[in-house]
């Protein structure tokens, strides 16, 4: 019966402009009031005037928003209630890291002297076998990227181009308290921000930079060198697949410095015109790997095929058919691919796996003397949680050898391996993108060119 009497009147107690105004402001401003006869501050107490309530919290969320206004925003909203499906008609604008002020970045540097600290005395107790040391370690290395992670998000913020064409929408929470959404794009906003980001882009090639802030590492330097070679080989033995690929990478090093007598680093394609088949200096297990057994093949294959007297060699190569002289390039391109490095989030070769659509899976398998030895127990625990969640619980009562042994054992026959070694589109949850390479298109051009070739010998 209460509820049916007090349908059109508002519960000072329960609703949040009466929270955000204050009953007080409210009968200060002539709001009509309704007590029960046991009301007690706030609760039993009911407004009847809801106009005047809405009126009042209007106004007050715009001095709020003015306040917000001063940011630079392009435009701002002061709705009093609003939905997540509201929210959900504008896009979100990019944040961007500033430059660190003088207290920042030192404790930067004193988080990433810890961090390096850390991290090889981790890697020295995973060597010794030292389990408890190394979850100590991991621990404590998870503790410091914690800080570092903080450091970061406190320096993320909107730059002067984002505000000047992204918007806010101010508005209440369910307690009644103010509820700021910044970087709001509407379609054609967040569409110009693109073509700005595009244009931008363009011109930082252009001078040979790009940007330095990356996530920070989650693995030691050594095991990141370790999978880099092996995803270095596999990168190797896909490019000798794609003639044309491998063309178009040599190519357009020369392309920049001849023609437009710029450094051709300015777009890494990791092509160094030095053999790069010293990868099992960082990988032992690569010459048994598929990558490593099919670049010893196909050497020894085009090694007997070849002369090794220079003379010999030039007068076979010139013989050779067009076609076949492709294929050797792409052989030759693809050997002098360098994408090592101790970094885990750096991939300098990223360009031509996505050109050849690399997919890691064909290449290397996850197992203990290849990843789960050189983690420690959380990590390999960690890793578990993705492709065997059942297990954690008996495997967190086992020693790390065993531990790695079972990784080793339920991972098999499924798609997980480190984050490094996916493809961007299945690390977002997407199947991993191969890109097309006209390959016998480009072979047809390659025989016709051939053939117009020995016709205009034949008319001569």
């Amino acid at each position: 019966m209460r509820e049916r009497l007090t349908e059109r009147e508002i519960d000072a107690q329960r609703h949040p402009l009466v929270r955000f105004v204050g009953l007080e402001a409210y009968e200060a401003a002539g709001g009509g009031v309704r007590r029960d006869l046991f009301a007690d501050d706030d609760n039993g107490v009911y407004l009847t005037d809801a106009a005047l309530l809405e009126q009042l919290a209007q106004a007050k969320l715009a001095s709020v928003a003015e306040g917000v206004r001063r940011e630079g925003w392009c435009w701002i909203e002061a709705v009093p209630s609003t939905t997540a499906a509201d929210l959900q008609v504008f896009q979100r604008a990019p944040k961007e890291a500033r430059q660190p002020n003088a207290r920042e970045a030192k404790r930067i540097a004193k988080l990433q002297e810890k961090a390096q600290a850390v991290e090889q005395a981790l890697q020295e107790a995973i060597d010794a076998e030292d389990e408890d040391k190394a979850d100590a370690l991991y621990e404590e290395g998870q503790r410091i990227e914690e800080q570092r992670a903080t450091l970061d998000a406190q320096r993320m913020h909107y730059s002067p181009t984002v505000r000047g064409a992204a918007g806010v929408v101010v508005t209440l929470d369910r307690q009644g308290e103010p509820a700021i959404h910044r970087g709001l794009l509407r379609e054609a906003e967040a569409k110009a921000l693109r073509a700005l980001a595009k244009a931008q882009q363009g011109i930082e090639d252009e001078d040979g930079e790009g940007p330095t802030d990356a996530p920070q590492a989650s693995q030691s330097e050594k095991l990141t060198r370790r999978l880099s070679a092996h995803r270095t080989a596999a990168v190797q033995v896909e490019l000798s697949r794609h003639p044309q690929v491998a063309l178009a990478a040599l190519v357009h090093g020369m392309v920049l410095r001849v023609i437009h007598d710029r450094d051709g680093r300015s777009l890494s394609l990791g092509v160094r015109l030095t053999p790069q088949d010293k990868l099992d200096s960082y990988a032992p297990d690569l010459p048994q790997s598929p990558a490593g057994v099919t670049l010893r093949e196909m050497r020894n294959t085009w090694g007997k095929r070849l002369p090794k007297d220079a003379g010999e060699l030039f007068a076979t190569l010139l013989a050779m058919p067009q076609q076949e002289l492709v294929k050797l390039l792409a052989v030759c391109v693809a050997f002098t691919v360098d994408g090592v490095d101790g970094r885990e989030t750096v991939d300098r070769s990223a360009v031509l796996a996505q050109a050849v659509g690399l997919d890691m899976r064909r290449y290397w398998q996850s197992t203990a003397n290849g990843y789960f030895n050189h983690v420690s127990k959380a990590a390999v625990l960690a890793a578990v949680q993705q492709f065997a969640p059942e297990s954690v619980h008996r495997l967190s009562k086992l020693k790390k050898a065993d531990i790695a042994s079972e990784a080793e054992r339920l991972v098999a026959g499924k798609d997980w391996m480190p984050v490094m070694l996916r493809a961007k589109a299945e690390d977002e949850g997407q199947a991993p993108a191969t890109r097309k390479v006209p390959q016998e298109e480009a072979d047809a051009e390659a025989e016709k060119a051939e053939e117009s070739e020995e016709a205009e010998v034949l008319a001569a």
